[in-house]
């Protein structure tokens, strides 16, 4: 073996270098071992091999390191993913506000929506009023009637009355979930 081999360092081969500085060596595995070594010398020397964040790499970079990409990245292939992961994030700014302004018409529908039931369920008191004084001269004649049924059909022509009014209830997101039919099947060997 020559010095060069044994020597620190020696016998390593720059493979590039990252936009943050980073340069990323290669040389083959003294021990004849099938795979390369590869390692980094980071930019920033404050850094060192225990306290750096793998997130400091690119993923390319990060998978030439632990050999399962066998050639470095090019520099275009890093432009592009960096412009990829740019417009992702920008994708999801805009479905986070999109989702906070649909949240907050969902919140004006359901005041509203209670504003209609309490205005109906005022004029149904109104109404209620009116048909006890009615209903208890029925009573009077003699027809009796359960009080619990009574109370629940008035809520049920309360409901019949803020429908017709164009209420409508609003659906939970599990409201409408029903689960398939599931049967397991074995996999198959081929």
């Amino acid at each position: 073996m020559s010095f060069k081999a044994v020597a620190p360092g020696g016998g390593r081969q720059l493979a590039g270098k990252d936009f943050e500085g980073n340069l990323y060596f290669e040389k083959p595995d003294p021990n004849g071992g099938r795979y390369p070594r590869r390692t980094v010398e980071l930019a920033n020397p404050e850094l060192s091999e225990a306290n750096y964040d793998d997130a400091d790499i690119s993923v390319q970079w990060q998978a030439w390191l632990r050999n399962t990409r066998k050639d470095p990245p090019t520099l275009a292939e890093i432009q592009r993913d960096e412009a990829r992961k740019l417009l992702t994030v920008a994708r999801a700014k805009a479905l986070d506000q999109a989702w906070q302004d649909r949240k907050a018409e969902l919140a004006l529908e359901q005041a509203q929506g209670r504003q209609a039931i309490l205005g109906l369920a005022s004029s149904a008191s109104q109404n209620s009023t009116e048909e006890s004084t009615k209903s208890a001269a029925s009573h009077s004649s003699g027809g009796e009637e359960d009080p619990a049924k009574s109370a629940a059909r008035k809520q049920i022509e309360e409901r019949d009355k803020a429908r017709k009014a164009g209420f409508k209830p609003q659906v939970q997101q599990g409201d409408t979930f029903e689960p398939e039919a599931w049967s397991p099947m074995a996999t198959r060997r081929r």
